[in-house]
């Protein structure tokens, strides 16, 4: 292995490291067995395509012949993609956080030639990185001992996933709920919306959830909570005013200044929360403003990131012409030269003054004024100050075409266009426009056609047609939980035998029968660990949208198994919620639906749900079945509508319109 060998890769990111002249391989059994006879240390760098700090540690020492040199000498070097690999990043992300390292990309973890991690740290200077790399070489070849035992102590750690293990489940109460909720409250940011620290992270899901309970619990201070939050990133940086779509996150507490990166996870997730917000909002100006968010973003993703073959890629990049944020920014002289006598309103509107400068003269867009009093300002109608905001935006538009576009990942996910099956479908119910429905069945069709087989195996990856890495949990889990979003909106079963049969093939090959969770891999992974993936971050954890989808699908097919299945992988987090409530909103939701009880609703007749009726009846976690052949319900023989709700059904009822009566 004395050559650079990832040239043939599918990987956008590690192409973009094929000329570098360390000897870069994939990560292979290949390249951990040829360690193992060369009693080499491995080094792993994992990164992604769009991340900026990966390009600047390339440029500065991957690309550095001197550096080079050492790293081919000393070690097997092996390049990762995060994205496509999941699971080595988050076991070498666990290694370093369990070393005292905050966790980051580039990562970069040194390890024994079976994989055992010694050393690693994200970001380093060229100077420092040989500094480390030399003291390591020496450590190893003077206290083989020594680090032999530091590796198999880390080990042992990784190994370690022992959650909380809870026999007598206390019975559900919303006072135990009301307590996570209060402990979430102290930590909100009552000026700028999201939590009060930085870098800010959307975080959809949380967000999501907040708004369910918000709104049931008719808690005012999460309703203006939440109106805070979107209306503070929606105006803020870290949306473009001029293509639409959100940066990964901003790195003050206004929402400013972002990490430019585009990614398609948090895209989908926020198309969702917008539509979601819509869908509870009483305002029609909101919901407006909502609206144009949810389009505006999506026609981004639509123009930018969809390919040929139906899928969405991963990512748009931060840099551009050697710089982050470039391609995103606008200098004062050049704004008011090709704006001309616009730039006396927009200036006001984007904010762009003195005081504004991000850095190199640059200003980031944000929206200071509500459009309403432009209107006022200008003396224009609303009709009238919409139309000029358009026009301004299309020259913006149009003037930025002629910059260097930043890069756009190569590859397509699973997972990830699952997310946005589920963004869609939010999106068709709070707008009513059925480009959105339609997309989400495209996706879930490409799912079915080129990523899932007969037995419930699903594919991960899908780069020009193909498909190379087997899926993990969140390629289950999302796909699972937006199949059965897809049938209680369409009504095709075949949605939810999809389902089932993935979640038999999740059983088969990630079930942990020692902690009840599910791991992250399938059980012939060749990992020195294995990782049970439970915190609800930026895109919500795999075990969480497992135990939602098992709730939902052992109601649908009456498997008792399952339903307690669920309250099992729930009780387990009860005791992590009740410390860290910030890090499990997904299982509060799930401790919330259960809470309030199973509404199922069995449509027995020619005339379905239309979408009005479907946003109120979803809004109200009801279990929809339109088919005699599900479990649930097979036991009604006659046609009409049936509503039952913790084991006590109405009478059979004639339309949906006189259901929502009374319920």
């Amino acid at each position: 292995m004395k050559d650079n060998n990832l040239s043939t890769e599918t990987s956008l990111y590690l192409l973009q490291h094929a000329e570098n002249p360390v000897h870069w391989q994939p990560w292979s059994d290949a390249a951990l067995d040829f360690a193992k006879e060369e009693n080499k240390l491995l080094l792993v760098s994992i990164g992604y395509s769009s991340c900026h700090w990966c390009h600047v540690m390339e440029k500065e020492s991957f690309e550095d012949r001197e550096v080079a040199a050492f790293m081919n000498k000393h070690f097997v070097n092996v390049k990762v993609d995060r994205e496509e690999r999941p699971d080595v990043d988050q076991l070498y992300m666990s290694a370093i956080q369990l070393m005292g390292v905050q966790g980051g990309w580039p990562l970069n973890c040194i390890l024994l030639p079976d994989g055992r991690p010694i050393y690693g740290g994200t970001y380093f200077k060229k100077e420092k990185w040989l500094e480390v790399l030399k003291a390591l070489v020496e450590t190893s070849r003077k206290q083989p001992d020594r680090v032999e035992e530091f590796g198999k102590e880390i080990q042992g750690h990784l190994q370690d996933a022992s959650y909380e293990q809870i026999k007598d489940y206390d019975a559900l109460n919303l006072g135990t709920m009301k307590k996570w909720i209060s402990k979430l409250k102290s930590t909100f940011d009552t000026e700028f919306g999201g939590y009060a620290f930085v870098p800010k992270f959307p975080l959809p899901n949380h967000l999501e959830f907040l708004l369910d309970f918000g709104s049931q619990e008719q808690d005012e201070t999460i309703e203006l909570h939440i109106r805070r939050t979107l209306f503070a990133m929606g105006n803020g940086g870290i949306y473009d005013h001029v293509e639409g779509g959100f940066s990964r996150y901003s790195t003050d507490a206004l929402w400013k200044v972002p990490h430019f990166e585009k990614m398609l996870y948090d895209n989908a997730q926020l198309i969702g929360l917008y539509s979601k917000a819509a869908m509870h909002s009483n305002s029609n100006s909101d919901c407006e403003y909502y609206g144009t968010i949810v389009y505006e973003t999506f026609e981004y993703l639509k123009r930018n990131l969809k390919t040929k073959f139906g899928p969405y890629l991963c990512s748009q990049d931060a840099d551009s012409e050697g710089a982050e944020g470039v391609y995103y920014c606008w200098r004062n002289n050049e704004i008011k030269k090709i704006l001309k006598t616009d730039f006396h309103w927009v200036k006001d509107f984007f904010g762009i003054y003195e005081d504004e400068v991000w850095e190199n003269d640059l200003f980031i867009l944000q929206r200071k004024q509500a459009l309403i009093d432009v209107a006022k300002k200008q003396n224009w109608t609303i009709a009238e100050a919409k139309e000029h905001l358009s026009r301004v935006k299309n020259i913006l538009f149009l003037q930025r075409g002629k910059r260097t576009r930043p890069v756009i990942d190569t590859k397509s996910l699973t997972s990830w266009n699952a997310l946005l099956i589920n963004g869609l479908i939010q999106a068709y119910l709070a707008f009513n426009n059925k480009e959105y429905l339609i997309e989400a069945g495209d996706l879930a069709s490409w799912i079915v056609e080129k990523q899932l087989d007969e037995k419930g195996a699903l594919k991960r990856n899908y780069v020009d047609g193909v498909s190379s890495i087997d899926g993990f949990l969140d390629d289950y889990a999302n796909t699972i939980q937006s199949f059965i979003y897809l049938y209680q909106v369409q009504g095709d079963l075949s949605y939810l035998h999809h389902a089932k049969r993935m979640t038999a093939f999740v059983f088969s090959e990630f079930y942990s029968e020692t902690q009840k969770l599910f791991f992250y891999t399938q059980k012939d992974a060749k990992l020195i660990a294995r990782k049970i993936d439970i915190d609800d971050d930026v895109i919500p954890s795999s075990n969480s949208v497992m135990a939602h989808n098992l709730y939902e699908l052992g109601v649908y097919f009456r498997k008792d198994e399952w339903l307690e299945k669920s309250q099992e992988m729930l009780g387990k987090l009860k005791g992590l919620i009740s410390k860290y409530p910030s890090g499990y909103l997904n299982w509060m939701a799930l401790y919330f639906r259960i809470l309030k009880g199973t509404k199922e609703l069995h449509v027995l007749t020619t005339h379905k749900p239309n979408r009005a009726e479907l946003l109120i009846l979803l809004r109200k976690r009801i279990v929809i079945s339109y088919h005699r052949e599900i479990p649930m319900t097979k036991g009604y023989s006659e046609k009409g509508i049936f509503f039952c709700e913790n084991n006590t059904c109405l009478p059979r009822i004639e339309s949906i319109e006189a259901l929502l009566k009374q319920i």
